[in-house]
């Protein structure tokens, strides 16, 4: 009876050995980064598109709005008169939001009233930029913080429970004689997930290699919004997408202000899992499965 059960016990390990070594820790990957009900992600992750390069991010129980408070311009685009009425009275989707982040001081991507106006009537709410924002929002003390991020030096804070990173990322070359505008890309980890926001940048102004040193595609990030006139086959601009940021999940920014305009069929041949908004306020939900990353 012992031999046999010693025989029983060397057979059930053999069959365990010759199981694939890696399916618990895949399957355990999976179920608790991406699950919306694990411990990793706490709840539903939603996208909203609200105009331009402005985003509703839901993440659990927090709310954040980047890029989002604007009107945009006549003749050119403006933001829905019905979305602004919404953002500005603190209506649902936008209701008790927790952060507002804005990239830099440009018009199609913050605007001094529309958040003004939301501070007064979301007073739970906090707003994060450049110095050159914040101090227009001066009146707005305790609830108004400041970014200063240098070349090749992030500035982190934690903001209503949110973790925010911001890096330096040039805008475009400054003329003799002008100030500089401000632009900050933000990394921000929120329940779980990581999200890169680019604002206005632009990849002429420095080197690859120094963009990789920020280690975006070792934090992870799970989904990066970027601008859509990058997402070619440019090998540049692939390397910057593919290698300089490596998220899991692509949504193309910026889609008014821009010549040529954003061509929707370019973008999808070029990353086929992008997720393309039609129209304002529609909304994605982030998958609980991995993506298939589709080689080209």
């Amino acid at each position: 009876m012992k031999n046999k059960l010693i025989c029983l016990l060397i057979l059930v390990c053999i069959i365990g050995l010759g199981k694939p070594a890696n399916t618990a820790a895949h399957q355990n990957l999976k179920s608790s980064v991406y699950s919306p009900n694990s411990v990793g992600i706490l709840n539903e992750v939603s996208i909203t598109f609200v105009g331009n390069a402005g985003f509703l991010i839901k993440a659990g129980s927090k709310k954040i709005l980047i890029d989002a408070l604007i009107k945009g311009f006549k003749g050119e685009y403006e933001l829905p008169v019905d979305i602004q009425k919404k953002i500005a009275l603190n209506q649902p989707p936008f209701d008790s939001v927790d952060l507002i982040l804005a990239t830099h001081a440009h018009g199609d991507h913050f605007d001094a009233g529309m958040t003004r106006q939301y501070l007064k009537n979301n007073p739970k709410a906090v707003f994060a930029s450049t110095s050159q924002l914040t101090s227009i929002l001066a009146d707005f003390p305790d609830r108004v913080i400041t970014f200063n991020p240098s070349k090749g030096k992030s500035d982190c804070k934690e903001l209503k429970g949110i973790n925010i990173e911001a890096i330096y990322l040039p805008h475009g070359a400054t003329e003799a004689g002008q100030t500089e505008l401000l632009n900050y890309g933000f990394i921000v980890s929120v329940n779980g997930v990581k999200l890169f926001h680019t604002g206005d940048i632009d990849i002429q102004q420095f080197t690859f290699d120094e963009f990789r040193a920020y280690q975006l595609p070792e934090k992870k990030i799970d989904i990066a919004f970027i601008q859509h006139f990058y997402l070619t086959t440019d090998p540049m601009e692939r390397k910057f997408v593919q290698d300089g940021i490596g998220s899991r999940y692509i949504i193309p920014s910026h889609y008014h202000y821009t010549t040529p305009p954003m061509d929707t069929v370019l973008v999808l041949r070029n990353y086929p899992d992008a997720v393309v908004f039609k129209e304002e306020l529609q909304k994605w939900v982030m998958p609980s499965e991995i993506p298939t990353i589709k080689q080209k």
